[in-house]
């Protein structure tokens, strides 16, 4: 849908006041808007952030969100998803695309979780860094126990009589 050039009138500060012309209105059919999508001749009051204000809940981060991009792919590629797709009875051959992009990017998270368990296990058979964890140990209980004694060598409160 094409944005008219529909100045809106200054107005309180959530209200948005729109007024179309005759002729606008017909741009805008002629342009191809149903009737019912175009906006009518007349003036309309509209609410900035209306939408929030009716849906105080509405977390964006929780809605699927399609990017459409440009990408560019071998001829042999295109077609190999083109026949997967008549094959599958996929409505496009972007469908099995995305099922492939999807498929690589779990068996990545699962690889990326092994990896960090690898590793964790490889720390924990490494004698110099069992020995680093030792020592950092030591130095914060010695540190613990000097400031348990330095409270404990403090002067007593007189107590009022």
């Amino acid at each position: 849908m094409r944005k008219t050039s529909l100045k809106p009138k200054p107005a309180q500060d959530d209200d948005v006041i729109v007024e179309v012309t005759q002729d606008q209105y017909q741009a805008a059919l002629a342009r191809g808007l149903d009737p019912e999508e175009a906006l009518a001749p007349g003036t309309h009051k509209f609410i900035r952030g209306g939408f929030l204000k009716r849906h105080p809940n509405f977390d964006p981060a929780t809605v699927k969100t399609t990017i459409y991009i440009r990408l560019g792919l071998d001829q042999e590629v295109l077609e190999y998803f083109k026949r997967l797709a008549e094959q599958t009875g996929a409505d496009s051959y972007e469908t099995p695309i995305k099922q492939v992009l999807r498929e690589a990017m779990e068996k990545g998270k699962q690889k990326a979780a092994d990896l960090s368990l690898d590793a964790q296990a490889a720390l924990l058979e490494n004698p110099r860094f069992i020995e680093a964890v030792a020592e950092r140990v030591k130095k914060t209980m010695s540190k613990k126990a000097v400031s348990k004694k330095g409270s404990q060598t403090a002067k007593p409160r007189r107590r009022a009589a």
